[in-house]
Formats: structure tokens, sequence, C-alpha cells
């Protein structure tokens, strides 16, 4: 399970356009939201909702968090406006993950100017030990954003979520979803295979010798006895190894379904 620090903004002075709230009242918002959906995709978070900058970096590196995420909104010349991505390189796993979260957060965004820039001199992404991806929403500066960002928190902690479960390959499970069940590899039977008896611990004969050199010559080493008939515990281990690599059960026993993925049958 992958750990996710959030680290909303702690600027209450950065006023939105027109509006009676401000940076700190909203990003504090867009990151519970954030953090509960990313709870229901199967991570841990934890959210930095008060304190300083330093004190969430010290407390996101206490926790050995494996991404840092700073969550922001924009100003400039209440003009500019636009999706904006940092990270401390533009090669590391940080941009990786930031070009992730990109495609969702700019897809409902109501600025054009989006980018994503490499900013090592901001401490959190300086200081924080886990890979960062610090970001600005959009432009609270101009009035249309502002209220845009005012009315639309949850759709956009479900956007980052949605980035954030593209890079790790987890499932994206939207509210008031279900996640999918994980499919159960097919049970491998008893029985024999083109005359080839199941094979398991213990087993001794032409069908371990059989097993053992398929499984060597697929990278999958049976120990230093190597090819000998007796089909021990580096040959189940061997196996076991095999059968996770490839989807199957994995109870170190060949049978039908092992023996087909090994002989391609």
């Amino acid at each position: 399970m992958k750990k996710i620090y959030l680290s909303p903004s702690s600027q209450p002075a950065n006023t939105y356009a027109g509006l009676s709230t401000n940076e700190q009242e909203v990003c504090r918002d867009i990151a519970r939201e954030l953090a509960t959906a990313l709870k229901r995709c199967g991570f841990e978070v934890k959210c930095g909702d008060y304190g300083t900058m330093y004190d969430r970096v010290k407390e996101s590196n206490e926790w050995k968090a494996d991404l840092h995420m700073p969550i922001h909104t924009n100003a400039f010349d209440g003009k500019v406006s636009g999706t904006r991505l940092m990270a401390l390189d533009l090669t590391g796993t940080g941009y990786k993950v930031c070009q992730a979260v990109l495609e969702p957060l700019d897809k409902i965004t109501p600025g054009t100017s989006s980018n994503i820039t490499a900013n090592p001199g901001l401490y959190e992404i300086k200081a924080a030990v886990a890979p960062t991806c610090y970001v600005e929403v959009d432009f609270h500066d101009v009035p249309k954003v502002a209220k845009w960002l005012t009315e639309n928190k949850a759709q956009i902690g479900e956007a980052i979520c949605q980035g954030i479960c593209r890079y790790y390959n987890a499932q994206y499970v939207a509210a008031g979803e279900k996640p999918a069940p994980t499919p159960t590899p097919e049970p491998q039977p008893a029985g024999k295979i083109e005359g080839l008896p199941v094979v398991q611990s213990g087993s001794r004969g032409d069908a371990a010798k059989i097993l053992q050199g398929a499984l060597i010559a697929k990278g999958y080493p049976c120990g230093s006895s190597g090819i000998d008939g007796v089909f021990g515990v580096n040959s189940v281990a061997a196996l076991k190894s095999y059968q996770k690599a490839k989807g199957l059960t994995v109870d170190g026993i060949a049978g039908p379904a092992t023996w087909g993925k090994l002989l391609g049958v």
C-alpha cells in the first residue's frame, strides 16, 4: 500500500477574487476530498492540515511517504489561468507523477495555459525525501476561476486521485462504487496432461526431471542439483516463482494449467 502525504496550502492571506474565502481554506477542503478518494482506492494517506510547510515536510519524511503532494492555487495578474505542476526535475518520479496527474486535472480546470516545470528551489520539493508532485490547481485571482475552484473541490480531488492511481497502476474507484473483485486464478485440478502426471513436493522420476528442465530453460533454477528427478525444496520454490510470474495459482504443484503454460499447450 503506497503512502501519500498531502500538504495543503497554509496561506490564509491569499484571498480569492470576489469571494470571502482564501487559498488555505479551499486547498484544505480539496486535500480532504482527495484523501477520501485515495483511501477509497486503497492508498494510505496522511494530510497535514495544520502547521507550516516545515512541519509538513518533517512529518512526511518521518512517516516515510512514497509521494509528497503540496496542494495550492495560484495567482499572477488576474488574467493568466491554468494548471501548474512542479517537480524536482523533468526526469524523475515526481515529474512522472505530475504527468499522470496533469491529464485528468487539466481536463476539468477552466484555465488554458497548463504546464509542468522543474522547480528544485521550492522548499517542499527539495526538502521532502519522497518524490514530490507540487500541484497549483488554477489561478484564484481570476474571478471566474476562483468561483469554479470553490464549487468543484470534490471534482478536483477525484481528478488528482485518478492521476495518482494511473501512475501507481491502481484501480480508480469512483465515489459510490465498489472495487472490482480480484480475479481468482483458475485452480489446477489433479490429473494428467499429455501423459505427464501432477508433480509436487517429494515427486520423483521422469516427470520431475521434465519439469525441472522446463523451469531451468525458462530461467527458474532448481538449486545446485539441477535436473536430478527429485522435486525438493528448491524445485518447489522455482515452480512457485514461475506460477506467480505467469498469474497461475501459486501452490508449488504442477497440474494441467502449469504444464500447459510451460509447454505451450
